[in-house]
């Protein structure tokens, strides 16, 4: 016990050093001293009561938070911190999701800079599949505010207004997403651009592949199909969009489109389903899907361009 007691204050000193008495840091609120109370009005969404030392009975602050917080969920200890000269509370809930036992199929999903974001729906074994390409919104947006900085004088906080514009148009995408993924049983499968992003690519081509939030959509995405149970895996992009899906051969790339042996596709989607063969290669997949079934059996999807889901 005693050596259990040693490590741990020395773990709390190593800790304590590295604070910044300029720097503010996160308060930790245990689950025990936060109390959530519905609001009947139209002022918020909930009433979160906060522990105060100044306060008798904390302080009731009012939040939104854009969707239901249910009964089920168990709430964890929780954080309150300050940012731009706002206040921010994340609440930590424990929720209990029933998992997606058998899948009809896989969703790959290629980022790009032509095509932001394109998905394509496969079933394993058959060829056929459902193509959507999204994200032309979120480019308008960044390109909008990208020439109002360049042509601005003043500080309007453009970037605070591209942010909040862009991040509200992916949590509609990545929820849309996730939503179709939970009703047609697809395992969703996402191309990591990691090695990528890292090279020099000139000053005009890494503007453009870093401008879009691909890991924000990537940590949106990956939470929200976790949150229903869905399974959701990167793999590596690497040649997926070099390389024809149906052969695996070296092709060639012009102005967007994908040749091989006389055939011409999209090559982002071209890349998409290179990244659902590239999932349906794992045994761990493949496994969780119906690979009985005929080969000719096609995938039926209905897949909208509205951008008017809320956002969860």
């Amino acid at each position: 016990m005693l050596n259990y007691i040693q490590l741990t204050n020395n773990r709390l000193k190593r800790y304590y050093d590295k604070i910044k008495e300029d720097k503010e840091y996160p308060i930790s609120l245990r689950k025990d001293l936060i109390d959530i109370q519905r609001c009947e009005s139209s002022v918020c969404d909930y009433f979160v009561n906060v522990p105060s030392a100044q306060r008798h009975g904390g302080i009731n602050v009012p939040v939104k938070t854009g969707r239901e917080i249910k009964d089920s969920w168990e709430l964890y200890e929780s954080k309150l911190f300050r940012k731009n000269d706002k206040f921010y509370l994340n609440l930590t809930f424990e929720i209990e999701v029933s998992e997606v036992d058998e899948y009809n199929g896989v969703l790959g999903i290629d980022l790009g800079l032509r095509n932001p974001v394109v998905g394509a729906a496969s079933v394993a074994p058959s060829s056929q599949s459902k193509v959507f390409f999204e994200g032309e919104e979120i480019k308008g947006i960044q390109t909008n505010y990208y020439y109002l900085r360049r042509q601005s004088d003043t500080d309007k906080q453009w970037g605070q207004r591209e942010y909040n514009k862009v991040r509200n148009k992916l949590h509609k995408l990545t929820t849309k997403i996730a939503r179709y993924a939970k009703e047609n049983k697809l395992i969703v499968v996402v191309g990591d651009l990691k090695g990528i992003q890292d090279q020099d690519k000139g000053r005009e081509m890494n503007r453009k592949l870093h401008r879009f939030p691909h890991h924000t959509f990537r940590r949106m995405l990956g939470y929200k199909c976790k949150e229903r149970g869905v399974r959701y895996i990167e793999v590596n992009e690497a040649y997926t969009s070099q390389r024809c899906y149906k052969c695996g051969e070296k092709g060639d790339r012009c102005k967007g489109i994908f040749k091989c042996g006389g055939s011409e596709l999209n090559s982002d989607v071209n890349g998409a389903m290179n990244i659902c063969k590239r999932a349906l290669g794992k045994p761990e997949i493949r496994s969780m899907l119906r690979v009985g079934g005929s080969c000719g059996r096609a995938l039926q999807l209905s897949w909208t361009s509205s951008s008017e889901e809320n956002p969860s």
